[in-house]
């Protein structure tokens, strides 16, 4: 139950608690060695004045005043020091006022010893000399510790009350100043719980240093914009795919419901219909195969077969078949450079065939579009140029989108749906190429593609074959 209630605590309370805990621990060792070290030193100064009395003993042990009532009268006063002179037989040959200790005076002689009995501390020293007229003497020297140990309670006592009054001092501000410093995480929750599907327009305010809490806070937005970005363009693809699905499927459909009426009696209308529903039939597969070959490329997933081959013959494989399938265009090959490299074959010739397919689609009967390659380093740079329609210069950032149509006159007269030349960025990002363009409307345009394709030298390539 209790370490159910501590995981379920605030941080700042948990922290407050931490705190707490290590400053106890810390001003608990520390009174320890404080007190400790008062009174080592106490018992220190206690030996120092016993050996101090018996030196002076022994002095005037010297002058014969053993018996004498002032012996000890003037030794130390106000020291709570007692002294005792008994012969070997046990007789009591001096001893101080106020002695009251029943303490044997035994070995070992000349070494400072503590004690404490019956909630009494005090400190003694026993010494044996050898005297003219009473023979073997023996000296015991208490000094009564009680008021130092009076000393040692009232500073225990004092520094206790202190430490509590620190300890309860910290636990306030510690709360306060951990509350205050954790209110941006409050903030962050709150403004968390506001953020949803249909509102990602929130953002995390904190203002201050630039700790980790701020750091947190331009990630968390950072990462808002980006899933606001995804799901913007995520509504505006599940919206153009509609819009371009749309189409195919009423005709279709219009097709269906003419041959159901009476188009199944009429040779002409029911083979236009069957040519109609199969070139819409074709073109959504082809639709639903490039949104498929997006998709696979947003999740980082997209399928790649390592081939190699030679560029040059690629490319020429392309102009022949353009020249084979397009008779009203001039297709040249300006500069073709002889490259061996190591990609997928299928998605090159996809990439060269998608700006090509697109440079016949806007370019004006009898006009030019040439086709070249060219080596520098381990990049390929390929570049497609025609004399076509041109891009306006403000919608040259756009073609990449998906289902944009420069022309949206012409999109289904051309047969285009928008989606080529988002299939050739993402090919282009997989080699870790980029793509440059230079248009100008009524003259035409010139796409250049540069891919980061290990280039291999003939022996290499055999000795991998």
């Amino acid at each position: 139950m209790n370490l159910s209630i501590i995981r379920n605590a605030k941080i700042s309370i948990k922290l407050t608690g931490i705190f707490a805990f290590m400053l106890s621990i810390m001003l608990a060792v520390s009174n320890a060695y404080v007190l400790h070290g008062v009174r080592r030193y106490m018992y220190n100064q206690a030996a120092k004045r016993l050996e101090d009395v018996n030196q002076i003993i022994f002095d005037r042990l010297k002058l014969k005043q053993l018996s004498s009532n002032k012996l000890f009268s003037d030794i130390m006063p106000n020291e709570n020091i007692f002294i005792k002179i008994i012969d070997k037989n046990g007789r009591t040959i001096n001893i101080s006022d106020k002695f009251n200790y029943d303490l044997k005076i035994s070995e070992p002689y000349g070494k400072v010893r503590h004690m404490e009995k019956q909630e009494k501390h005090f400190a003694y020293l026993n010494t044996k000399i050898l005297d003219n007229t009473y023979g073997t003497l023996y000296i015991q020297i208490i000094k009564d510790m009680d008021n130092e140990y009076d000393f040692l309670k009232i500073l225990f006592f004092f520094m206790a009350a202190a430490d509590l009054f620190g300890i309860v001092l910290s636990i306030l501000l510690g709360y306060i100043i951990s509350k205050r410093m954790l209110n941006p995480i409050d903030n962050i929750t709150k403004t968390a719980d506001e953020i949803s599907i249909n509102n990602l327009k929130e953002r995390i305010s904190i203002k201050g240093p630039n700790d980790e809490l701020n750091r947190l806070a331009n990630t968390l937005n950072n990462m808002i914009d980006r899933l606001q970005t995804s799901f913007n363009r995520q509504v505006q693809f599940v919206s153009d795919a509609s819009h371009e699905l749309r189409t195919p499927i009423a005709i279709i459909q219009g097709y269906a419901n003419l041959l159901d009426r009476w188009g199944k009696n009429d040779r002409e209308a029911l083979d236009k219909s069957i040519e109609a529903i199969k070139s819409e039939s074709y073109n959504m597969g082809q639709l639903v195969e490039k949104l498929l070959f997006l998709a696979r490329s947003d999740n980082n997933s997209p399928k790649m077969e390592k081939n190699i081959f030679y560029l040059n013959e690629l490319v020429d494989e392309i102009i022949e078949e353009t020249r084979m399938i397009d008779k009203k265009h001039t297709v040249s090959n300006t500069h073709n450079e002889n490259v061996q490299v190591i990609a997928d074959y299928k998605l090159v010739k996809q990439l060269v065939r998608i700006i090509v397919d697109n440079s016949v689609k806007f370019t004006p009967e009898n006009g030019k579009i040439d086709i070249s390659s060219v080596k520098s380093g381990k990049y390929v740079s390929i570049s497609v140029s025609d004399t076509g329609i041109g891009i306006p210069k403000n919608e040259i950032h756009k073609i990449f989108d998906r289902f944009y149509c420069v022309d949206k006159s012409r999109s289904r007269d051309t047969g285009g749906s928008g989606l080529g030349l988002s299939i050739a960025k993402q090919i282009v990002y997989m080699y870790n190429g980029k793509i440059d363009i230079e248009s100008e409307e009524e003259k035409g345009t010139k796409i250049i593609v540069i891919l980061d394709i290990v280039c291999m030298p003939d022996d290499v390539i055999k000795n991998e074959k």
